[in-house]
């Protein structure tokens, strides 16, 4: 089956887990949006996806995804260049050993995994509309089962560790995914988020420290599945038939699972929609 209409937009798609959905979608013949910080990697994706599918149609756009204004250019850039969007995948993330501000005085680790998440889709929502019957991704990890929010350290260090920073942005995924999907019920977009399973990734090993690369090396060789079997959940929410018209939904292995009990608290969701729109300065009307 080819989808030669549809359009999709992957995050993160120059490596592990983004760019094998890429590889994958655009062999059933999506239009691919590769998104990424890094031009010259993105490019060597995409030349490598061509080379495996001749007629595959790929196109590139450069953001820093810890940055605001870079997020926001690129999404005009794309909403200049397309009428509309069928499925985004936000499936970029990022780990840090230390404590850190980006430019816009957030930490990290929350400004990557959580905000450009909610950026993206603010930006990029008309798009979605123009589609009629759209699919928003958003990959978060079991890691979000112990997580906790705690706002303050959204933007000062509060005891920084990296897992425990990392845990936090994942249970800001599933809390934002059914945020989401509750705002956009009554439009045709889903909104769904997932497990890709301990992928054997470089997330946590690129530009770290070699104790930090090395602690995430053994944490994620511990029962680590491939990158083509952990982009699989993924790939069956942007595209399978079965999932149309379900939302607001956690999967894993390609079946609905429950999330923390944390990750359902109404109140929390709210709060960290409002701290979220506060932060960045944009007002997430629908």
């Amino acid at each position: 089956m080819t989808h030669r209409n549809k359009t999709v937009i992957i995050t993160g798609a120059n490596r592990g887990l983004g760019f094998e959905t890429a590889k994958v979608l655009a062999g059933k013949g999506y239009e691919v949006i590769m998104l990424g910080r890094n031009e010259q990697e993105l490019k060597k994706a995409q030349w490598e996806i061509s080379n495996e599918f001749k007629e595959a149609n790929t196109h590139v756009f450069i953001a820093d995804l810890s940055n605001f204004n870079s997020v926001t250019q690129c999404c005009e850039h794309i909403k200049a260049s397309f009428s509309k969007i069928d499925v985004l995948i936000n499936n970029a993330g990022a780990v840090f050993a230390d404590f850190g501000l980006t430019q816009d005085g957030l930490e990290r680790t929350i400004a990557v995994n959580h905000f450009s998440y909610f950026l993206i889709c603010y930006h990029l929502l008309p798009l979605l509309k123009n589609a009629g019957a759209a699919r928003i991704v958003n990959v978060a990890s079991h890691s979000h089962y112990p997580g906790k929010i705690d706002f303050e350290s959204f933007t000062k260090n509060k005891g920084y560790f990296i897992m425990k920073a990392y845990e936090q942005s994942k249970l800001a995924n599933v809390l934002f995914t059914y945020a989401l999907a509750e705002k956009l019920k009554n439009t045709s977009i889903t909104v769904n988020a997932l497990h890709p399973g301990r992928v054997d990734t470089q997330i946590g090993i690129k530009n770290q420290p070699w104790h930090v690369a090395l602690f995430w090396k053994v944490f994620t060789s511990i029962s680590s599945v491939s990158v083509q079997k952990g982009a699989e959940t993924q790939i069956f929410l942007a595209t399978d038939t079965s999932v149309e018209g379900i939302t607001g939904k956690y999967f894993a292995r390609c079946k609905e699972v429950k999330s923390s009990r944390l990750s359902y608290d109404k109140i929390l969701a709210d709060k960290l929609w409002e701290e979220t729109e506060r932060l960045s300065g944009v007002n997430f009307e629908l």
